[in-house]
Protein backbone atom coordinates (compact mmCIF):
# COMPACT_ATOMS: atom_id res chain seq x y z
CA UNK A 1 0.00 0.00 0.00
CA UNK A 2 1.38 3.39 -1.04
CA UNK A 3 0.75 6.15 1.46
CA UNK A 4 -0.21 9.66 0.33
CA UNK A 5 2.00 12.72 0.85
CA UNK A 6 1.21 15.11 3.69
CA UNK A 7 2.08 18.74 4.43
CA UNK A 8 3.57 18.36 7.90
CA UNK A 9 4.29 14.67 8.50
CA UNK A 10 6.00 11.79 6.71
CA UNK A 11 4.22 8.44 6.53
CA UNK A 12 6.45 5.66 5.24
CA UNK A 13 7.13 1.93 5.53
CA UNK A 14 10.18 0.59 7.29
CA UNK A 15 12.61 -0.59 4.62
CA UNK A 16 13.46 -3.82 6.46
CA UNK A 17 10.16 -4.66 8.18
CA UNK A 18 7.08 -4.08 5.95
CA UNK A 19 4.66 -4.45 8.88
CA UNK A 20 6.18 -1.36 10.54
CA UNK A 21 5.11 2.16 9.52
CA UNK A 22 6.85 5.35 10.63
CA UNK A 23 4.86 8.53 11.21
CA UNK A 24 7.40 11.34 11.50
CA UNK A 25 6.41 14.80 12.68
CA UNK A 26 8.13 16.86 10.01
CA UNK A 27 8.40 20.51 11.00
CA UNK A 28 12.00 20.43 12.30
CA UNK A 29 12.45 24.19 11.81
CA UNK A 30 9.58 24.63 14.32
CA UNK A 31 10.76 21.80 16.60
CA UNK A 32 7.76 19.85 15.25
CA UNK A 33 5.26 22.18 16.89
CA UNK A 34 1.78 20.93 16.08
CA UNK A 35 -0.05 23.24 13.69
CA UNK A 36 -3.84 23.24 13.99
CA UNK A 37 -6.34 22.69 11.15
CA UNK A 38 -7.51 20.18 8.56
CA UNK A 39 -4.61 21.06 6.22
CA UNK A 40 -2.17 21.33 9.14
CA UNK A 41 -0.56 18.73 11.39
CA UNK A 42 -3.68 17.88 13.41
CA UNK A 43 -5.56 17.13 10.19
CA UNK A 44 -2.59 15.26 8.72
CA UNK A 45 -2.34 12.96 11.75
CA UNK A 46 -6.08 12.20 11.61
CA UNK A 47 -5.82 11.28 7.92
CA UNK A 48 -2.68 9.23 8.55
CA UNK A 49 -4.46 7.22 11.25
CA UNK A 50 -7.17 6.37 8.70
CA UNK A 51 -4.50 5.18 6.25
CA UNK A 52 -2.83 3.04 8.93
CA UNK A 53 -6.11 1.48 10.07
CA UNK A 54 -6.86 0.49 6.48
CA UNK A 55 -3.37 -0.83 5.73
CA UNK A 56 -3.69 -4.59 6.21
CA UNK A 57 0.09 -4.99 6.04
CA UNK A 58 0.74 -2.65 8.98
CA UNK A 59 0.91 -4.08 12.51
CA UNK A 60 2.90 -1.31 14.23
CA UNK A 61 3.12 2.46 13.77
CA UNK A 62 6.03 4.39 15.28
CA UNK A 63 5.67 8.11 16.01
CA UNK A 64 8.95 10.02 15.93
CA UNK A 65 10.13 13.57 15.31
CA UNK A 66 12.45 14.98 12.65
CA UNK A 67 15.38 17.11 13.79
CA UNK A 68 16.56 17.88 17.31
CA UNK A 69 13.29 17.39 19.21
CA UNK A 70 10.27 15.12 19.23
CA UNK A 71 7.62 17.84 19.59
CA UNK A 72 7.43 21.36 21.04
CA UNK A 73 3.66 21.22 21.67
CA UNK A 74 1.06 23.25 19.83
CA UNK A 75 2.29 25.99 17.51
CA UNK A 76 2.06 29.06 19.78
CA UNK A 77 1.44 31.35 16.80
CA UNK A 78 -1.91 29.54 16.34
CA UNK A 79 -3.00 29.02 19.95
CA UNK A 80 -6.21 30.99 20.70
CA UNK A 81 -6.01 32.61 17.26
CA UNK A 82 -7.32 29.36 15.75
CA UNK A 83 -10.66 30.20 17.41
CA UNK A 84 -10.65 33.63 15.77
CA UNK A 85 -9.48 35.30 18.98
CA UNK A 86 -7.51 38.49 18.63
CA UNK A 87 -6.92 41.76 20.46
CA UNK A 88 -10.30 43.25 21.29
CA UNK A 89 -12.28 40.19 20.17
CA UNK A 90 -13.17 37.20 22.35
CA UNK A 91 -14.30 34.09 20.44
CA UNK A 92 -17.54 32.31 21.29
CA UNK A 93 -17.77 29.14 23.32
CA UNK A 94 -19.34 27.28 20.38
CA UNK A 95 -16.36 28.05 18.11
CA UNK A 96 -13.91 26.96 20.82
CA UNK A 97 -15.82 23.73 21.45
CA UNK A 98 -16.02 22.79 17.78
CA UNK A 99 -12.35 23.53 17.14
CA UNK A 100 -11.28 21.61 20.24
CA UNK A 101 -13.43 18.64 19.22
CA UNK A 102 -12.27 18.64 15.60
CA UNK A 103 -8.60 19.51 15.98
CA UNK A 104 -6.98 19.89 19.40
CA UNK A 105 -8.47 16.63 20.65
CA UNK A 106 -9.63 15.26 17.31
CA UNK A 107 -6.11 14.22 16.35
CA UNK A 108 -5.58 12.68 19.79
CA UNK A 109 -8.80 10.68 19.56
CA UNK A 110 -7.68 9.40 16.17
CA UNK A 111 -4.50 8.01 17.77
CA UNK A 112 -6.52 6.43 20.60
CA UNK A 113 -8.77 4.85 17.97
CA UNK A 114 -5.87 3.40 15.98
CA UNK A 115 -6.32 -0.37 15.55
CA UNK A 116 -2.60 -1.09 15.32
CA UNK A 117 0.09 -1.02 18.02
CA UNK A 118 1.27 2.58 18.51
CA UNK A 119 4.84 3.12 19.70
CA UNK A 120 6.23 6.59 20.34
CA UNK A 121 9.97 7.29 20.22
CA UNK A 122 10.96 10.42 22.17
CA UNK A 123 14.19 12.39 21.87
CA UNK A 124 14.94 15.97 22.86
CA UNK A 125 11.90 17.93 24.02
CA UNK A 126 8.36 16.52 24.33
CA UNK A 127 6.14 19.40 25.43
CA UNK A 128 2.40 19.62 26.22
CA UNK A 129 0.50 18.62 23.06
CA UNK A 130 3.45 16.43 22.09
CA UNK A 131 2.60 14.52 25.25
CA UNK A 132 -0.95 13.97 23.93
CA UNK A 133 0.72 11.58 21.46
CA UNK A 134 2.77 10.00 24.25
CA UNK A 135 -0.30 9.38 26.43
CA UNK A 136 -2.37 8.00 23.54
CA UNK A 137 0.34 5.47 22.62
CA UNK A 138 0.56 1.82 23.68
CA UNK A 139 4.33 1.90 24.28
CA UNK A 140 6.69 4.85 24.72
CA UNK A 141 10.47 4.57 24.57
CA UNK A 142 12.43 7.72 25.41
CA UNK A 143 16.06 8.78 25.50
CA UNK A 144 17.12 9.02 29.13
CA UNK A 145 18.20 12.64 28.54
CA UNK A 146 14.95 13.61 26.80
CA UNK A 147 12.87 16.35 28.39
CA UNK A 148 9.15 15.94 29.12
CA UNK A 149 7.19 19.02 30.11
CA UNK A 150 3.60 20.04 30.79
CA UNK A 151 4.59 23.73 30.86
CA UNK A 152 1.57 24.61 28.71
CA UNK A 153 -0.51 23.99 31.82
CA UNK A 154 0.73 27.36 33.08
CA UNK A 155 -1.16 29.22 30.36
CA UNK A 156 -4.60 28.46 31.76
CA UNK A 157 -5.13 24.89 32.91
CA UNK A 158 -4.03 24.42 36.52
CA UNK A 159 -3.48 20.66 36.41
CA UNK A 160 -6.10 19.65 33.82
CA UNK A 161 -5.51 16.03 32.73
CA UNK A 162 -5.09 16.22 28.97
CA UNK A 163 -6.34 12.63 28.68
CA UNK A 164 -8.39 10.94 31.42
CA UNK A 165 -6.11 7.93 31.08
CA UNK A 166 -3.26 10.12 32.33
CA UNK A 167 -4.36 9.67 35.93
CA UNK A 168 -4.27 5.88 35.54
CA UNK A 169 -1.13 5.43 33.51
CA UNK A 170 1.32 5.65 36.39
CA UNK A 171 1.63 7.18 39.82
CA UNK A 172 -1.31 9.58 40.12
CA UNK A 173 0.15 11.85 42.80
CA UNK A 174 3.34 12.16 40.75
CA UNK A 175 1.41 12.99 37.58
CA UNK A 176 -0.72 15.58 39.40
CA UNK A 177 2.40 17.35 40.68
CA UNK A 178 3.94 17.43 37.18
CA UNK A 179 0.72 18.91 35.80
CA UNK A 180 0.45 21.55 38.53
CA UNK A 181 4.07 22.70 38.46
CA UNK A 182 4.57 22.42 34.70
CA UNK A 183 8.18 21.52 35.47
CA UNK A 184 10.44 19.68 33.05
CA UNK A 185 11.38 16.07 33.84
CA UNK A 186 13.96 13.74 32.31
CA UNK A 187 13.21 10.58 30.38
CA UNK A 188 14.24 8.64 33.49
CA UNK A 189 11.73 10.46 35.72
CA UNK A 190 9.12 10.14 32.96
CA UNK A 191 9.52 6.37 33.21
CA UNK A 192 9.15 6.54 37.00
CA UNK A 193 5.97 8.63 36.67
CA UNK A 194 4.45 6.40 34.00
CA UNK A 195 4.73 8.77 31.05
CA UNK A 196 6.98 6.36 29.23
CA UNK A 197 7.53 2.61 29.19
CA UNK A 198 11.31 2.69 29.20
CA UNK A 199 14.10 5.27 29.18
CA UNK A 200 17.22 4.18 27.33
CA UNK A 201 20.56 5.81 26.42
CA UNK A 202 20.09 8.18 23.49
CA UNK A 203 22.57 6.20 21.38
CA UNK A 204 20.38 3.09 21.71
CA UNK A 205 17.01 4.76 21.08
CA UNK A 206 16.64 4.20 17.33
CA UNK A 207 17.75 0.58 17.27
CA UNK A 208 15.88 -0.34 20.45
CA UNK A 209 12.56 0.97 19.11
CA UNK A 210 13.11 -0.67 15.73
CA UNK A 211 13.90 -4.06 17.23
CA UNK A 212 11.01 -3.86 19.69
CA UNK A 213 8.59 -2.95 16.89
CA UNK A 214 9.96 -5.76 14.71
CA UNK A 215 9.28 -8.30 17.48
CA UNK A 216 5.72 -7.03 18.03
CA UNK A 217 5.07 -6.96 14.27
CA UNK A 218 5.46 -10.77 14.20
CA UNK A 219 2.06 -11.11 15.89
CA UNK A 220 -0.72 -12.23 13.51
CA UNK A 221 -2.75 -9.38 12.02
CA UNK A 222 -5.99 -10.48 13.69
CA UNK A 223 -4.15 -10.81 16.99
CA UNK A 224 -2.91 -7.21 16.85
CA UNK A 225 -6.30 -5.73 16.03
CA UNK A 226 -8.28 -7.87 18.47
CA UNK A 227 -5.83 -7.05 21.25
CA UNK A 228 -6.16 -3.35 20.50
CA UNK A 229 -9.96 -3.54 20.48
CA UNK A 230 -9.95 -5.44 23.78
CA UNK A 231 -7.69 -2.93 25.55
CA UNK A 232 -9.74 -0.04 24.19
CA UNK A 233 -12.98 -1.71 25.31
CA UNK A 234 -11.63 -2.08 28.86
CA UNK A 235 -10.58 1.57 28.92
CA UNK A 236 -14.01 2.61 27.67
CA UNK A 237 -15.63 0.64 30.50
CA UNK A 238 -13.41 2.57 32.93
CA UNK A 239 -14.54 5.82 31.31
CA UNK A 240 -11.02 6.97 30.38
CA UNK A 241 -11.05 6.57 26.61
CA UNK A 242 -13.50 9.33 25.68
CA UNK A 243 -12.21 12.90 25.49
CA UNK A 244 -15.63 14.59 25.58
CA UNK A 245 -15.24 15.91 29.13
CA UNK A 246 -11.68 17.10 28.51
CA UNK A 247 -12.78 19.01 25.41
CA UNK A 248 -15.32 20.88 27.56
CA UNK A 249 -12.78 21.67 30.29
CA UNK A 250 -10.24 22.87 27.72
CA UNK A 251 -12.85 25.21 26.24
CA UNK A 252 -13.64 26.59 29.69
CA UNK A 253 -9.93 27.06 30.38
CA UNK A 254 -9.44 29.24 27.31
CA UNK A 255 -12.14 31.57 28.62
CA UNK A 256 -10.63 32.51 31.98
CA UNK A 257 -11.01 35.84 33.68
CA UNK A 258 -7.71 37.16 35.03
CA UNK A 259 -7.67 39.42 38.06
CA UNK A 260 -5.58 42.58 37.83
CA UNK A 261 -2.78 41.12 39.95
CA UNK A 262 -2.58 38.05 37.67
CA UNK A 263 -2.26 39.80 34.29
CA UNK A 264 1.52 40.08 34.45
CA UNK A 265 1.83 36.48 33.24
CA UNK A 266 -0.88 36.53 30.55
CA UNK A 267 0.75 34.89 27.52
CA UNK A 268 -2.15 35.73 25.16
CA UNK A 269 -1.88 39.45 25.99
CA UNK A 270 1.93 39.62 25.94
CA UNK A 271 2.12 37.76 22.63
CA UNK A 272 0.50 40.71 20.85
CA UNK A 273 3.27 43.11 21.89
CA UNK A 274 6.27 40.84 22.45
CA UNK A 275 5.76 37.97 20.01
CA UNK A 276 5.32 34.29 20.86
CA UNK A 277 8.89 33.48 21.85
CA UNK A 278 9.44 36.42 24.21
CA UNK A 279 6.00 36.06 25.81
CA UNK A 280 6.59 32.33 26.30
CA UNK A 281 9.92 32.87 28.03
CA UNK A 282 8.64 35.74 30.17
CA UNK A 283 5.87 33.58 31.62
CA UNK A 284 7.99 30.51 32.26
CA UNK A 285 10.97 32.37 33.74
CA UNK A 286 8.81 33.47 36.67
CA UNK A 287 7.63 29.92 37.38
CA UNK A 288 11.12 28.46 37.06
CA UNK A 289 12.54 31.13 39.37
CA UNK A 290 10.11 30.08 42.10
CA UNK A 291 10.58 26.35 41.50
CA UNK A 292 14.35 26.79 41.81
CA UNK A 293 13.82 27.73 45.46
CA UNK A 294 12.76 24.13 46.09
CA UNK A 295 15.32 21.32 46.34
CA UNK A 296 13.32 18.49 44.83
CA UNK A 297 10.90 20.04 42.33
CA UNK A 298 13.22 21.87 39.99
CA UNK A 299 13.03 21.40 36.24
CA UNK A 300 15.44 18.89 34.72
CA UNK A 301 18.40 20.38 32.89
CA UNK A 302 20.84 17.86 31.42
CA UNK A 303 24.51 18.59 32.02
CA UNK A 304 26.29 19.93 28.96
CA UNK A 305 29.01 17.65 27.64
CA UNK A 306 32.55 18.90 27.53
Amino acid sequence: MAYPKFNSILLEKDKEEPKITYLTLNRPDKNNAISIGEEEMTGDIKKAMWEINHDDDCNVVIFKGAGKNFCAGFDLSMVYRIYGGEKGFKPSQRIRLQTDQDQLYGFTQAILDCNKVVITQVHGWAIEAGLYIVKASDIVVAADNSKFSQMGQRLAFGGLPTLPIELLMGHTKKVEEILLTGRTISGVEAEEAGYCTKAVPEADLESEVHNLAAAISLLPRDCVVMGKFARRHMLERLGVHSLKEVILYHTFSTNLKYSDDEKELMFIRDRETMGERAAFHKMHEKYEERLNKTKYFRSYRPEKKG
